[in-house]
């Protein structure tokens, strides 16, 4: 038995010989199949085919109404793509570009954020990437915010000018890049001295800078001395062991005195007779780098202004002084010691440990562990931009005075000079 296809395509008339058949008066055949050129798509295969004697145009071919070209139950009347077995009224609509159901809509259902774009692969139209987002969908203008608007596969492309990894949108957990066109500069770099955010955190070098100034060689360049004195292997010697001498060691840069933490080794000669004492000091911008001030008892610091920690190790008592070894805090303007506190003999030629912090101009020293002064307001205090460093002085008696070790600690940026 012939299928049908067969036996249409055996009913084919094509010229005058459907006409002849016509004027002979045989009968118009039933199933008569009249294909078109081209093997176009069933959906648009009918465009512009015309059937007769009550015949359906089915992908491009005219039929019977009842004519079932791909077995799936549906005639061609009903049937809206009879060389699909799988697309007929009441099959189940799937995103593939086509009217499955024959309800003469494609892909209803695939595109729920209605912005004309399904989520699957059409003729000649991409898919959209984010059927729940109508801003997101192929042929969009990409913007930075961490999703691909344009569905190119690719994330705020375009946002990354430097090609540090990091875009001008934040991509949670990573913050955004606040200079695009640095690649050094972004959310994951090392702050550094250098006047710039580098690290996007909203300050420009915010580092709590910890400067620990070697003074063996090559000794830092950084560390400056002044008057009588010295470095000798990995100490600063502040003063030789002779009379009316001062000396200074100072870090060369200048940084705004609010707050800081300062640690050191300190060693004074023993001497029964020795004098005066030293300081740790922080003196105003303008100050010549390599000065000092007053020996004797102006502990090479008074006359440069600022103020100092004092370690005194002799009493002049002609000046009111207690007797010593004292600690004093000194307004260097005044010469005024605005408070004292006495502390253990530090003229034994061993090594002691000073440390003074700065907290919103109160102040705190220990020596040796062993806490002094602690939060102590310092009159009429202001901050200023200046330098540090260590003094010392000797008058008519004399002693050595030494500094290691030194490592001051400023909280965030105060502690940079680019």
């Amino acid at each position: 038995m012939r299928s049908r296809l067969g036996k249409a395509l055996s009913l084919l008339a094509v010229g005058g010989g459907l006409a002849l058949a016509c004027a002979e008066g045989d009968p118009v055949p039933t199933e008569t199949v009249v294909p078109v050129e081209g093997g176009a798509p069933a959906a648009d295969a009918c465009a512009g085919v015309t059937c007769a004697g009550g015949q359906v145009c089915s992908a491009g071919a005219c039929v019977s109404p009842d004519w079932d070209g791909d077995g799936d139950g549906y005639p061609a009347s009903k049937d809206c793509d009879d060389t699909d077995p799988n697309i007929h009224p009441g099959a189940a609509e799937v995103c593939n570009g086509k009217d499955d159901n024959c309800d003469g809509k494609v892909d209803e259902g695939f595109d729920k954020d209605g912005d004309g774009y399904v989520s699957c692969d059409t003729p000649g139209k991409p898919k959209d990437c984010d059927d729940n987002d109508p801003e997101i969908h192929p042929g969009a203008v990409e913007i930075c915010n961490n999703k691909d608007d344009n569905c190119d596969g690719r994330v705020d492309e375009g946002f990354d000018k430097d090609n540090d990894g990091y875009y001008t949108c934040a991509h949670p957990p990573v913050a955004a890049d606040c200079d695009d066109n640095d690649a050094t500069v972004n959310p994951g770099a090392k702050e550094v001295c250098n006047g710039k955010d580098d690290n996007c955190s909203g300050k420009a070098d915010d580092i709590p800078a910890q400067l620990a100034g070697s003074l063996l060689a090559p000794i830092n360049s950084h560390w400056v001395t002044g008057g009588a004195a010295t470095v000798e292997s990995g100490w600063a010697k502040l003063t030789p062991d002779a009379t009316n001498a001062a000396g200074g060691l100072w870090w060369n840069a200048s940084y705004v005195f609010d707050s800081f933490d300062m640690t050191a080794i300190f060693w004074i000669q023993n001497k029964a007779d020795g004098a005066d004492g030293m300081t740790f000091s922080w003196v105003p911008t303008g100050t010549p780098v390599n000065s000092v001030g007053a020996a004797g008892a102006g502990y090479g610091v008074i006359g440069l202004y600022g103020w100092s920690v004092v370690i005194d190790t002799y009493q002049n008592a002609d000046i009111g002084e207690p007797a010593a070894p004292f600690l004093a805090v000194q307004n260097n303007v005044t010469g005024q010691h605005v408070l004292r506190r006495t502390i253990p003999n530090v003229r034994d030629a061993a090594n002691h440990q000073l440390r003074v912090k700065l907290a919103a101009s109160k102040l705190s020293v220990w020596i040796d562990g062993v806490n002094y002064v602690f939060d102590q307001p310092l009159p009429a205090y202001v901050a200023y931009a200046g330098r540090w460093g260590f003094t010392a002085g000797t008058g008519g008696l004399s002693s050595s005075h030494y500094v290691q070790n030194v490592v001051m600690t400023f909280p965030e940026g105060q502690g940079c000079v680019p």
